[in-house]
């Protein structure tokens, strides 16, 4: 990559949602508010990236599950790699990585994306009708072999109602 060029990831995030169910014994929803992009404005491309907004927050309210239920909050790449503006090269999903603070009424997990499986975000504590975490989210140096551009990756919430 040549001096004066950028890098410009997105990460799309979509919405896949588990509630509102319906059971034997009712419905389980939530509303929720989530994220719905991550932007990486990489400057250096040897170097890692905090994404923007900075921090993005989950939180939710209105919670109904069953009783000793959770809400658990999980996020899974739709694919293993950003798609380039051009050329070969490409940024795994595994570059972006998020840590977490302030959880309120749950527990915040940092962790890795992957296209393989769904990464925990944060679960809430059993019996609790709102909450709360923060994400800062990371992109690790894309390498200089990476086109300037628009590299995008679209990846999906998932919203389970759990037994914790």
């Amino acid at each position: 990559m040549r001096l004066g060029q950028y890098v410009t990831g997105v990460l799309a995030l979509a919405v896949w949602v588990v509630l509102p169910c319906r059971t034997a014994l009712g419905v389980e929803w939530v509303n929720i508010t989530l994220p719905s992009a991550v932007s990486f404005a990489v400057t250096n491309a040897t170097i890692a990236t905090t994404g923007t907004p900075n921090p993005t927050q989950i939180s939710f309210s209105l919670l109904s599950v069953l009783t000793g239920h959770a809400l658990r909050i999980s996020i899974q790449a739709n694919a293993s790699t950003f798609t380039p503006p051009a050329g070969t090269a490409t940024i795994p999903a595994s570059n972006v990585s998020w840590t977490t603070s302030g959880a309120v009424n749950g527990t915040g997990y940092s962790g890795t994306l992957s296209s393989v499986a769904p990464v925990r975000v944060f679960q809430s504590t059993a019996g609790r009708t709102t909450g709360s975490v923060n994400l800062i989210w990371q992109l690790a140096a894309p390498g200089s072999a990476i086109r300037a551009g628009s590299h995008t990756l679209v990846a999906r919430w998932i919203l389970e109602s759990v037994v914790p």
